[in-house]
């Protein structure tokens, strides 16, 4: 908390870009001190995983605009566009990502570039229909994200009820089989996180699809089908890369139609 205090407050830094890790960066916020913050100019924090817990924080407690994108780590191997992405977020005004055409079936540590393997093809949880979707962008991965509900660093109702538009949540499945993830998307769900929501993008995993006869897509079922919004799984966000850099707080358009989409995010 101490070192992320000297970058915050340095005039000469104007970007926080994560390596990796954050296991538990949960017990770092109760070192952030919301005067120092809110009196310091905001400047950009970004990364995923884990760290998205700090972006997630930061957004939602004190309407600081954060990205979630990939972390400095993977600007060592070979280039991929999604990386030039992310460069473009911290100094356009608007953005469009749009869908890729494979991503890493698998993974390996150690790789000089991305292994895209399998085609990407989105899905719709419901009727495969051609749609546009547009909202507040907030998020992260779950199992990062999710540390602080209920505590008193979770302002997520109250951010998302000073936006009259709406969110539009996107959400990293990192390891969570479907019984870990029916939890969390539970308390989630009960703790008022979707409501106010027009629609969630969920990223691929590699988390266990099923466990005995209870499958991942039953789970999105059992949380999102009484909320009537649309949900769009198998986007290029999160763990599988390449993967789409967000940016906390901005106004969103998610485009979608026949297994591929595209995002648009303002600043404003």
């Amino acid at each position: 908390a101490e070192e992320f205090r000297n970058l915050w407050e340095n005039p000469d830094i104007k970007v926080i870009a994560q390596v990796r890790g954050g296991e538990f960066l949960m017990e770092m916020l109760s070192y952030l001190n919301k005067d120092w913050i809110k009196k310091s100019l905001p400047k950009w924090v970004t990364g995923y995983s884990d760290s998205s817990l700090l972006n997630f924080y930061l957004t939602t407690n004190f309407h600081i605009a954060t990205i979630t994108g990939p972390n400095v780590l993977h600007y060592a191997i070979k280039y991929h566009p999604s990386l030039e992405k992310q460069l473009e977020l911290l100094t356009k005004e608007e953005i469009i990502q749009e869908s890729f055409k494979q991503y890493e079936g698998s993974y390996s540590k150690e790789k000089i570039e991305y292994e895209l393997t399998d085609k990407v093809c989105y899905k719709s949880l419901y009727e495969d229909t051609k749609m546009e979707i547009k909202g507040r962008m907030i998020g992260g991965c779950l199992e990062a994200i999710s540390t602080i509900l209920g505590t008193i660093y979770d302002k997520t109702v109250e951010f998302s009820n000073s936006f009259s538009e709406g969110m539009l949540w996107y959400l990293d499945i990192y390891d969570s089989d479907p019984f870990h993830l029916y939890r969390i998307l539970w308390q989630m769900k009960k703790s008022n996180w979707f409501h106010h929501t027009n629609g969630v993008l969920i990223g691929r995993t590699r988390a266990i699809e099923k466990i005995e006869e209870f499958t991942r897509i039953e789970v999105f079922h059992k949380i999102f089908d009484d909320l009537n919004i649309p949900v769009i799984y198998e986007v290029d966000l999160g763990h599988v890369m390449p993967s789409f850099s967000i940016i906390n707080g901005s106004l969103g358009t998610f485009y979608y139609e026949n297994g591929k989409g595209s995002l648009k995010q303002q600043k404003k």
